[in-house]
């Protein structure tokens, strides 16, 4: 009975439109759409090297010291510029214009002068730079001005001290971009209410004649609805794992842990979202239409909490509705995901395994509740 009851729940699932564009299309859609908006998010803040001009006149070549502070700067592997030379001042004018460089640089009376025509964060680097330079200038001449100093004062103004050390809190390289992958396998994970809808109303006679006949049917219901669960979550679960493979080895999303604790979190969330599909079919009699409406319009508020449309309001609503956030599901999961990629620790972890199987229980328990309490004058 098992084999015949789980194949053919296999195939009717394969055969079913919706479940198929909803849990299959839409989600690689959705993660296409991530990769290419967000491609270029993780490089947004890094420091880029500053396009900055030089004019090239004849106290530029004289002065030495000065020329030696911008070759050092400049240095294509550790330097923050980009030089370029322009012979006469109206040259380097124009290229500043047509948005070639952010500045230039010129030699007046034998101090540098700064050109631009923004004021933004590049032009202020420039200008720190050329600052330093020259109150650095200024000291060295005033200490070689009192005879015979100190050569060690001399080298201490060209040295730089760290007093700040950079540590890592987490054990991979903070994301912007992950938690909105994170948000969507939540999202996709609620929308196993599908498969949940399929499988109670596949046992239901009143709302279908495949219910009404297994209904009559001499098998025993509760192995019935355990059998047809099992398939449901097996395709379902073929449908994570795929759209998981996806992420990782074509658009390259890096999860940060091993794939037997995500594959476990994206089980217990799939089970979850089977519950509540089950459990709003049995409670209610509204017609198919509106209970896939209710599946998911819920699933994409969860995921709006979880982060999946805008950025960081996951974590404003826990700081000022810490409730809510403990009842999402989808936050439950997508912070399970976000515990793997950033804690070193499993218990946070776990904490979250046990909400979704907690939640998970209830759905189950209220809706045996309701399935064992409906009997049928006639079928």
């Amino acid at each position: 009975m098992f084999g015949n009851i789980y194949c053919k729940r296999l195939l009717v699932s394969a055969r079913n439109k919706g479940t198929l564009i909803w849990t299959w299309i839409f989600p690689l859609m959705m993660a296409t759409l991530f990769y290419f908006a967000f491609s270029g998010l993780q490089e947004a803040d890094l420091l880029k090297t500053i396009p900055t001009g030089i004019v090239a006149s004849e106290e530029y070549e004289r002065h030495t010291a000065f020329r030696t502070a911008l070759s050092a700067v400049s240095d294509p592997e550790e330097g923050f510029l980009e030089l370029h030379d322009y012979d006469t001042r109206e040259a380097a004018e124009e290229a500043l214009k047509n948005e070639e460089i952010e500045g230039f640089i010129s030699l007046e009376n034998g101090a540098p002068n700064l050109s631009v025509f923004k004021n933004e964060l590049n032009q202020t680097i420039l200008k720190s730079f050329l600052d330093q330079y020259v109150q650095t200038e200024h000291a060295v001449i005033s200490l070689l001005k009192e005879g015979d100093p100190d050569v060690s004062r001399i080298l201490g103004l060209f040295q730089t001290e760290a007093w700040t050390e950079e540590l890592s809190l987490s054990k991979n390289v903070p994301s912007e971009t992950v938690t909105y992958f994170f948000a969507l396998l939540a999202m996709v994970c609620m929308y196993a209410g599908f498969q949940g809808l399929d499988s109670v109303s596949y046992l239901q006679a009143n709302l279908s004649p495949l219910g009404a006949r297994r209904t009559i049917s001499p098998a025993k219901r509760f192995p019935l609805v355990v059998f047809d669960l099992l398939a449901a979550l097996t395709v379902h679960m073929a449908c994570m794992l795929f759209l998981l493979a996806y992420l990782i080895f074509i658009l390259g999303v890096d999860f940060g842990a091993g794939l037997l604790p995500v594959i476990v979190v994206l089980l217990f969330g799939s089970f979850l979202g089977m519950a509540f599909g089950s459990f709003v079919t049995a409670i209610s009699r509204a017609k198919e239409g509106v209970k896939v409406a209710v599946i998911i319009s819920f699933s994409l508020a969860c995921s709006f909490g979880a982060g999946m449309m805008v950025s960081g309001i996951n974590y404003k609503i826990a700081q000022t509705l810490p409730l809510l956030s403990w009842l999402n599901p989808a936050a439950r999961i997508s912070d399970a995901l976000y515990c793997l990629y950033y804690y070193d620790g499993y218990g946070q972890y776990f904490l979250n395994l046990v909400i979704l199987a907690a939640m998970t229980l209830l759905f189950s328990v209220v809706t045996a509740f309701f399935l064992r309490r409906q009997r049928y004058e006639s079928i």
